[in-house]
């Protein structure tokens, strides 16, 4: 029988005072003990700092790190990642927080399976403060039955693939074994706004044995002001260059050819999004978007543009010569594809 595993906590507490409490509280009341929290504070204007080191000061497993604002929570995570004593590390935002019985469940899945890269386990998404464990609405990559077998990365993301095809990129879905992420070096990109975009497809690829836990742990707050309700020219340059990297990563490495399917279709549908959707391109200028354009295009970047494209769904291929379009420059014959035919018929067939 595998021994209980040590966990490392890494708490981002930049600029969240008014939702911190919850968030230490509900890592302080663990029913499994053996953690430390690393509280990683970049410099804010709220009483983020003092908060944290409140709580250092009356639960000595955690500990506080300060630092100068960096713009990006990878800073966070990737201090974590180099200074974490447990064999698993947890990401949790201090805006967010998670059940009572998170440590203790994820670690009794490790009992049974034996050590593996990759936890995966579901959320709750909310823009309220109480939410019911058992009834609220879960988000997460897998269906129940994954929950039976440990598989590999690659098996995740066709899994996932398979389960509706839109990936929840985000870190804190999962667990990681530390080491596994040192011996990789799967650190995150510094300086993205949204790192988890481009950091997920890495990390699953190279995990070799893969879990997933069919229970609500984690609730992810939807605020007003968050990096995630923001939609605008940053955003979309931002998602570019984590595309970019994408590209190139997969490029670069011996991917199968249906994973290779799976991330583009993928890959595309956040990419449009946030470039072309009537909804989130009111935010984009035309400079920021052909900004953002010639970040996935230039220096070679046609090619595998082209390449991910083609590779793609039927409409997401017709959508190819429009984006070619727009990054020289006519954007209106894109933004009228994207807005009066490409989503208008995406919604229909998902009806």
């Amino acid at each position: 029988m595998t021994k209980l595993p040590r966990f490392t906590i890494i708490l981002s507490g930049y600029q969240t005072a008014p939702y911190l409490p919850k968030a230490l509280n509900s890592i302080a009341m663990q029913t499994f003990a053996d953690f430390e929290v690393i509280c990683y504070v970049e410099q804010s204007t709220d009483d983020s700092l003092a908060i944290c080191r409140a709580q250092a000061e009356k639960d000595a497993r955690f500990k506080v790190v300060s630092a100068p604002k960096s713009g990006a929570v990878a800073t966070t995570r990737n201090y974590g990642i180099d200074h974490a004593s447990g064999e698993y590390i947890v990401a949790v935002d201090g805006d967010d927080w998670i059940a009572a019985n998170m440590l203790e469940r994820l670690s009794r899945k490790i009992e049974m399976t034996g050590p593996v890269d990759v936890l995966s386990f579901s959320g709750i998404m909310t823009e309220i403060e109480d939410v019911d464990w058992n009834s609220a609405q879960k988000f997460t990559n897998f269906g129940p039955s994954d929950d039976k077998e440990v598989f590999s990365g690659l098996e995740a993301i066709r899994r996932a693939g398979r389960n509706g095809g839109r990936m929840n990129n985000h870190t804190v879905l999962s667990i990681y074994r530390t080491s596994f992420l040192k011996a990789r070096r799967l650190y995150q990109k510094d300086g993205l706004l949204m790192e988890d975009f481009e950091w997920t497809p890495r990390v699953w690829f190279h995990a070799e044995r893969f879990a997933y836990l069919d229970e609500p742990f984690y609730v992810y707050r939807r605020r007003p002001g968050s990096l995630t309700t923001e939609t605008s020219g940053r955003i979309a340059i931002d998602i570019s260059r984590q595309f970019r990297s994408l590209a190139d990563f997969a490029a670069a490495n011996d991917v199968p050819a249906d994973v290779r399917i799976i991330w583009s279709n993928q890959w595309l549908s956040t990419f449009y999004w946030f470039m072309f959707h009537p909804v989130t391109s009111r935010k984009v200028s035309d400079a920021e978007r052909r900004q953002a354009l010639d970040v996935v295009l230039a220096n070679g970047g046609s090619a595998r543009f082209a390449e991910i494209a083609n590779r793609a769904s039927l409409p997401k291929r017709v959508a190819m010569p429009f984006v070619m379009l727009a990054a020289k420059g006519w954007q209106w014959p894109a933004k009228f594809f994207f807005r009066c035919l490409y989503y208008p018929l995406l919604s229909i067939r998902e009806r």
